[in-house]
């Protein structure tokens, strides 16, 4: 009886860290609750956010799209430095769903509420925040976007790793992808990483910074209680 009660109270344990280590290392930035304008530029992801998760960080935006006043829609978004340049840096980005125009922006269809991309380590590491006459940088460093008919609410960030090369479309093709008609095509989704590789020990003591959750080796010490308990009990009877 005791040896039940044991392993009932460590497996609850073990449940409740392994659902705070799930969300581990993420984190939700509010956007544009407003649509900025016809080519105009969308608030920022600051680069702060992608420092506390580190490494690749995987970026799913939620969106909506907006009828123009006049003429068809065309439903747009470019990735950008902005502070350094207004260039897209669709190129240096990843995603398994994306689809983006020749020029770097992401097409999106009709209606479609989501957007995820993957954004390297040696990509956000180079944000840059606008420099002052005296060469002092300002905190506005980060990720941005310019939109057309399309409001970029948030984003979510996580931990992540490389996706597919980013499908690409002509303007003809674009049409189609924002009236829901265009065949994705077949593309290849990158090799996997070399496994044989000895990944870093993890720090037991380490709190995302961005969520204070717990790391999955605080999951992997309850789970070593429960076997000591579970072989105590046994000594016991």
């Amino acid at each position: 009886m005791k040896l039940r009660k044991i392993l009932a109270a460590v497996a609850a344990a073990a449940v409740a860290v392994s659902m705070t280590a799930i969300n581990a290392f993420a984190a939700t930035v509010t956007i544009d609750s407003e649509y900025p304008g016809a080519w105009g530029a969308s608030k920022g992801i600051p680069k702060s956010e992608f420092e506390a998760i580190g490494g690749d960080v995987k970026v799913v935006l939620t969106v909506e799209t907006k009828e123009p006043l006049v003429g068809t829609h065309n439903h747009l978004a470019k990735p950008m430095n902005m502070c350094v340049n207004w260039d897209a840096i669709t190129d240096n980005l990843t995603s398994d769903t994306a689809i983006a125009k020749l020029d770097g922006f992401f097409v999106f269809a009709e209606g479609q509420t989501s957007l995820e991309f993957v954004v390297p380590e040696s990509v956000w590491s180079e944000f840059k925040g606008y420099v002052d006459a005296e060469g002092n940088e300002d905190d506005a460093a980060g990720l941005y976007f310019q939109v057309c008919d399309v409001i970029i609410k948030s984003a979510e960030l996580s931990a992540g790793s490389p996706q597919a090369e980013i499908e690409r479309v002509t303007e003809d093709e674009s049409a189609q992808v924002m009236d829901g008609t265009y065949t994705r095509s077949t593309a290849a989704a990158p090799a996997p990483a070399d496994t044989a590789e000895t990944a870093p020990a993890a720090d037991s003591n380490t709190q995302s910074a961005t969520t204070g959750n717990a790391s999955a080796a605080v999951m992997l010490s309850v789970m070593a209680v429960a076997g000591a308990a579970a072989v105590a009990a046994k000594k016991r009877k």
